[in-house]
């Protein structure tokens, strides 16, 4: 008989398992491999979208914007594909970020946005708005849409007669924002109207009389007693249309109290003019109106322009001094007196030297 053991086939012995590791290696490396080149591929899509150019778009870089901020405004505006990437990609890049308004494509790609940056804003995002000291409320208007002309003069004048906008010192009664407007030099930016701006010259108006301490009213002797902050910007505007010389400022302050407490007319003519222009109406010294100082005494019922942080002081400190009158004797400086003779004298030479004494 033959052996148990003959019936026994020895069978091959099963190869050691690193071919399986090799194989799921394999298999690993394929897999990231292919997730790679997908995610270089998608990564390539953010930095430089496929297809044409988009439409145009303006975006406005505010000021004190950085590259890094960059991301979420060029992202809402769809100009890039990717806000994060683009800001991770754009804050090593050495550009010197301007304010004001870029024009894009949307659908850019990261190096067309970063030529643009580069190119600077199409206009700047600032605009300065000066208002010299003596304007009227017609001269401001027509100054600020001379130099923000997307302020409409409709919108300019809305803005001025807004019921929300008054100065801490104007009466309940007064309407107007006339001599309430400081001249001062504006900076508007691209989210300014003419709402916020007309509002900032009146807060800077009041922070300025309040520096100056018109709370506190006039000071020094023989001033007229009871005087209220908004008359004296009343004669403060009449100081800044009466003289373009701060240095005088104080005594024509003296002379207008001088005045008001005799209860003798100022004889400014200013207010007449003032009177013209806002009427329309040729000047008339023989008018019956409260802004006829030849002829009415006491102050006029508003301010005639914007008073300046000269005229301001000069009318809350009054130079000392018994004047009641005041001529131009050159071109930038008055004569002042008490003697209505010495007046009409030196009237006559100023028409004589054809001062605009007449």
């Amino acid at each position: 008989m033959p052996r148990a053991d003959d019936d026994i086939v020895d069978m091959p012995r099963e190869r050691a398992g690193l071919p399986k590791v090799l194989v799921v290696l394999g298999l690993i490396v394929v897999l990231f491999g292919a997730l790679a080149v997908g995610g270089r591929s998608w990564y390539q899509r953010q930095v430089d979208p496929p297809g044409p150019p988009g439409a145009v778009v303006d975006v406005t870089v505010p000021n004190g914007a950085r590259l890094t901020d960059l991301g979420s405004l060029l992202g809402d505006a769809d100009v890039v594909a990717n806000a994060t990437i683009f800001r991770f990609w754009i804050r090593d890049k050495e550009i010197d970020l301007q304010a004001g308004i870029y024009q894009f494509r949307r659908s850019s790609s990261f190096a067309e946005v970063e030529t643009v940056l580069r190119a600077g804003p199409r206009s700047p995002v600032t605009t300065d708005v000066t208002i010299p000291e003596g304007f009227t409320v017609e001269q401001v208007i027509a100054r600020i849409h001379d130099e923000v002309p997307r302020f409409t003069l409709e919108q300019i004048r809305a803005a001025l007669a807004d019921a929300g906008i008054r100065s801490q010192y104007q009466p309940a009664d007064q309407t107007s924002l006339e001599g309430t407007l400081f001249p001062s030099t504006y900076e508007v930016g691209p989210l300014d109207t003419p709402r916020s701006l007309v509002e900032r010259m009146v807060d800077t108006l009041d922070a300025e009389a309040q520096r100056a301490g018109i709370a506190e009213g006039v000071r020094g002797d023989d001033v007229p007693p009871g005087l209220t902050p908004y008359q004296v910007l009343t004669v403060a505007s009449l100081i800044e249309r009466e003289t373009g010389n701060p240095q005088e400022s104080p005594k024509i302050a003296r002379v207008i109290y001088n005045r008001l407490l005799a209860g003798e007319p100022l004889g400014i003519d200013a207010t007449s003019r003032y009177l013209s222009e806002i009427s329309g109406l040729p000047i008339d010294f023989e008018s019956d109106s409260p802004y006829n100082t030849r002829r009415q005494a006491g102050l006029p019922p508003t301010p005639i322009a914007a008073p300046g942080r000269a005229s301001i002081e000069a009318a809350l400190t009054p130079a000392t001094g018994d004047w009641f009158y005041y001529v131009l004797e050159t071109e930038d400086q008055h004569f002042f007196t008490a003697s209505e003779d010495e007046f009409l004298a030196a009237k006559q030479a100023c028409e004589d030297a054809d001062l605009g004494c007449g």
